[in-house]
């Protein structure tokens, strides 16, 4: 017996006569959950695709915006910075952490207001919260810019989301969680007090 299962709807032959009750029905149903199903894993991977080439992009555009201790071998002839140490990688991480800190501000004078938050601002504090205790605990996915290769190859990047996942990641934590002798004070603190008083959840 042929295994109709696996046809697409628009395959299917005689599919405007068919009775809502036959069994050319319950194919066309089957059929149609399928394409559904696969429409929905697609649509899933690209958004996570996307998610992921988002932060990629703020990297590449913020690689320079910090003042790093100047270490010759990590630095191009032209003065630019080829090569990260895992504390400076953290130092990015930290920055990235921060980029929504004037939305916050604007939520936490709401709160003081006395107003309540719309769902969709309360699940923006909830993803900031899970996004900041996820690099504390285990380190945010970034690109590995302690492999040279690498750092050159995202400054010329596009920002195709087909490039995503040629781009090597590795796991890093702020560099305000990082065990080190540095003495730089913590650039998160504030954020995670703002966030505390705003959610009445303290950030670990």
């Amino acid at each position: 017996m042929p295994n109709n299962k696996r046809k697409r709807v628009a395959k299917i032959k005689g599919k405007e006569k068919a009775h809502p009750y036959s069994r050319k029905a319950r194919q066309i149903a089957r059929a149609m959950n399928t394409e559904s199903l696969i429409a929905r894993n697609k649509s899933d991977r690209l958004n996570m695709a996307m998610s992921r080439g988002q932060k990629l992009v703020w990297f590449r555009d913020n690689l320079d915006e910090i003042e790093y201790a100047e270490v010759p071998e990590n630095t191009g002839e032209d003065g630019q910075k080829i090569k990260w140490t895992m504390y400076e990688l953290g130092q990015l991480v930290d920055l990235y952490l921060e980029r929504h800190e004037e939305e916050l501000e604007k939520i936490d004078e709401k709160k003081k207001l006395g107003r309540l938050l719309t769902p969709k601002e309360a699940l923006f504090l909830e993803n900031i919260k899970v996004e900041r205790n996820e690099a504390e605990m285990s380190g945010l996915e970034v690109p590995d810019l302690t492999d040279k290769e690498l750092v050159e190859f995202l400054r010329k990047w596009d920002g195709d989301v087909n490039s995503v996942s040629l781009i090597k990641k590795i796991r890093c934590k702020p560099a305000s969680a990082q065990e080190t002798k540095d003495t730089t004070p913590a650039a998160s603190s504030s954020q995670n007090q703002a966030i505390a008083e705003i959610t009445g959840l303290s950030v670990e």
